[in-house]
C-alpha cells in the first residue's frame, strides 16, 4: 500500500506552489484520506489486536481463578512459555510486520505477568510502585524499538500509572503539586519522544496516539490552572506553592504551545482541546470570584450554553477557513 502523506503536509504545499482547490482536493482523496483497502487493513490489524488481547486476558483470568491450586513452578513454566513464544514472534523474520509488533506488545505485557508472580510465590515485600517501575524498565528498550503506536500507548499508561503510584505511596503529601506537574511533564516527553523518533527512523507515529497524548496533557495543564484559581494559599507552605506555580506556568506554556502548532498543522482535534479548556478556565473564574445565589446560577448556565455553542461555532468556522486555504 503506498505511503500516506499528512493532509497538512498538502495544505502546506498549496501554500508555496500553484496548485488549485480542485488539485487540493484530489490529491487529499488520493494520498491523505482513508480508503476502502485502508479500512479493510484497519478491521484485519484491530481483529488481530482484540484477539491478542482477549487471549491475555483469558491467561490472566485463568492465572487468577486457578492461583491456588498451581505449583509454583507450573506458574513460571507457564508464564516463561508464553513470554518466549511472544518474543519468538516478535522477532521471527517472516512474520509479518504487524503480527511481530502485537506479538512484542504482548511480551511487554507477561513482564509484568513473571513479576507479579515472582512477587506473590517469594513474598518478596514489594509494594505495587516497585513491580510497575521495575516493569517500566524492562519494556523501555521495546518500546522505544517498536515502531509501534499500540506499544507506546501501553508504555505510556504503565509509565502514569508507575509515577501515579510513587506519589502515593513513596512520597508525603508535600509534593501534592509537585506531582501533577511530573505528571504533565512526563506525558510531554511521551508525545514528543516517539514524534522525534519517527523522524528518526523514517516511521510515523498514529494520530489516535497523539490525539490521546494531547487531550491528556490539555488536561493535566487545565487542571492545574484551575487548581490555582481554587486553592487556599494559607493552608500550604511557600515550598508547596512554588510547586503550584511551576505547574501553573508549565501548563500554560503547554497550552499556548498547543494552540500554536494546532495553527501550524491546522490540526482541529487539537484546536478543540484548546477551546475547551480556554472555556473551563473562564467558567472556573466565573465560579470564584462569584457567589451561589439564584443570580450566579443563571450565569453559569447561561455562560455553559453560550460556551458550549461558541465552541462549536468557532471549530466549525476554522475547519471552513482551514479547508479553504
Amino acid at each position: 500500500m503506498k505511503e500516506k502523506i499528512d493532509k497538512g503536509d498538502l495544505y502546506l504545499l498549496k501554500e508555496h506552489s500553484s496548485l488549485s482547490d480542485s488539485q487540493l482536493g484530489e490529491l487529499l482523496e488520493q494520498k491523505s484520506y482513508a480508503n476502502i483497502t485502508d479500512w479493510q487493513k484497519f478491521v484485519k490489524y484491530l481483529t488481530l489486536v482484540l484477539g491478542a488481547g482477549f487471549l491475555l486476558s483469558g491467561i490472566v483470568f485463568f492465572f487468577a481463578y486457578n492461583w491456588a491450586d498451581l505449583h509454583k513452578n507450573i506458574k513460571f513454566l507457564l508464564v516463561f512459555t508464553l513470554l518466549t513464544v511472544s518474543v519468538i514472534g516478535a522477532v521471527y523474520p517472516k512474520l509479518n510486520t504487524v503480527v511481530r509488533q502485537v506479538s512484542l506488545l504482548s511480551a511487554s505485557i507477561l513482564v509484568g505477568v513473571l513479576f507479579a508472580v515472582y512477587g506473590q510465590v517469594y513474598q518478596t515485600g514489594a509494594n505495587a510502585y516497585d513491580l510497575f517501575f521495575m516493569w517500566v524498565l524492562a519494556v523501555t528498550p521495546w518500546t522505544v524499538l517498536s515502531r509501534f503506536s499500540p506499544q507506546w500507548l501501553f508504555y505510556a499508561v504503565l509509565a502514569n500509572t508507575t509515577l501515579i503510584l510513587y506519589f502515593l505511596q513513596v512520597t508525603s503529601d508535600d509534593l501534592l503539586f509537585y506531582s501533577g506537574l511530573f505528571l504533565l511533564l512526563l506525558n510531554v516527553v511521551l508525545y514528543i519522544v516517539p514524534l522525534i523518533l519517527g523522524k528518526v527512523y523514517t516511521y510515523r507515529i498514529e494520530s489516535y496516539y497523539t490525539g490521546i497524548m494531547t487531550f491528556v496533557c490539555s488536561a493535566i495543564s487545565t487542571m492545574g490552572i484551575i487548581t490555582f484559581i481554587f486553592v487556599n494559599y494559607d493552608r500550604y507552605s511557600r515550598a508547596d506553592l512554588k510547586g503550584l506555580y511551576l505547574l501553573l506556568a508549565a501548563g500554560s506554556v503547554w497550552l499556548i504551545g498547543s494552540f500554536m502548532r494546532c495553527l501550524k498543522t491546522k490540526d482541529l482535534l487539537i484546536f478543540s482541546y484548546f477551546l475547551i479548556a480556554i472555556f473551563s478556565i473562564v467558567f472556573s473564574i466565573l465560579i470564584r470570584i462569584a457567589d451561589f445565589n439564584d443570580g450566579a446560577l443563571l450565569l453559569y448556565a447561561i455562560y455553559s450554553v453560550g460556551g458550549t455553542f461558541a465552541i462549536v461555532k468557532l471549530i466549525m468556522n476554522q475547519k471552513k477557513v482551514w479547508s479553504h486555504e
